[in-house]
């Protein structure tokens, strides 16, 4: 079987063909590859099927890493623009307000996975687009790719946009995106701290890998350094409790180790 990338197809390939949305293991990597329709337009159907990929990846005890990738020539275009039209004439009636929670809920759900989540970005992405690399953990981006934000759409921005602008971006980048419409290029999005690093198109996936793999092989120590990663970010706890949250895992880790 060939894919457009040269990497090996496992085994246990699962196919989400409805929704555009693979996933399949790649050694210790839980890798989810995007290609639906309209450069993978956000819809509540294909929200689901990556969700479905991420539980997956969390559910199999020897995945440490989970990447999502696009098998197109833009990582996410955004919201779908028919589900909008639908939305805008009616956004209280109950399948539109449900559709678009679902949406939302992938975001939620990738920012609360339980393993490292790694974006590998390229193309365009636009809107609510941008929301999908900023939800995962850590951003490679190919030289090719572009970040806009929701003002061209002329929509305020949703999925709590702002809130991950703000905590992915410095104030000064993420104000130019979200108040002046401004593009974020591959190499401002590594220059500011948006992106780990821009590699060529052809190199992108590789490079997304060999990082996710860099997780390691132990699935229950990488399980619990995610879950106090996610801890201290939520609550920014003081250097006191920063010591108290991290000193029963880590002896939990340490005696672990030595009983090995």
């Amino acid at each position: 079987m060939r894919t457009l990338y040269p990497w090996r197809v496992a085994d246990d390939t699962s196919e989400y063909l409805l929704t555009g949305v693979r996933y399949q293991r790649e050694g210790t990597v839980g890798l989810c590859i995007l290609n639906a329709p309209n450069h993978n337009a956000l819809t509540p159907e294909f929200a689901d099927a990556v969700v479905a990929a991420l539980e997956q990846a969390e559910n199999d005890s020897d995945v440490t890493a989970f990447v999502l990738a696009s098998e197109g020539p833009s990582f996410c275009s955004g919201a779908d623009l028919g589900m909008l039209a639908r939305v805008g004439k009616d956004p209280l009636n109950d399948e539109n307000f449900s559709g678009i929670g679902r949406i939302y809920s992938l975001f939620e759900r990738l920012q609360n996975a339980r393993i490292p989540t790694l974006a590998a970005v390229n193309g365009a992405l636009v809107g609510a687009g941008l929301n999908l690399p900023m939800a995962c953990d850590l951003r490679i981006v190919s030289d090719d790719a572009r970040f806009i934000g929701f003002g061209r759409a002329g929509a305020h921005p949703g999925g709590g946009h702002l809130a991950m602008l703000a905590r992915s971006l410095p104030t000064t980048t993420g104000a130019a995106i979200a108040l002046f419409n401004q593009e974020m290029s591959a190499e401002q999005a590594v220059a500011c701290g948006f992106a780990w690093a821009v590699v060529p198109r052809a190199e992108l996936m590789r490079t997304a890998l060999d990082i996710a793999a860099s997780a390691g092989g132990d699935g229950e120590l990488t399980r619990a350094v995610t879950r106090t990663y996610r801890a201290v970010a939520e609550i920014r706890p003081t250097p006191r409790g920063a010591v108290l949250l991290e000193r029963a895992p880590q002896m939990w880790s340490l005696r672990r180790r030595l009983s090995r």
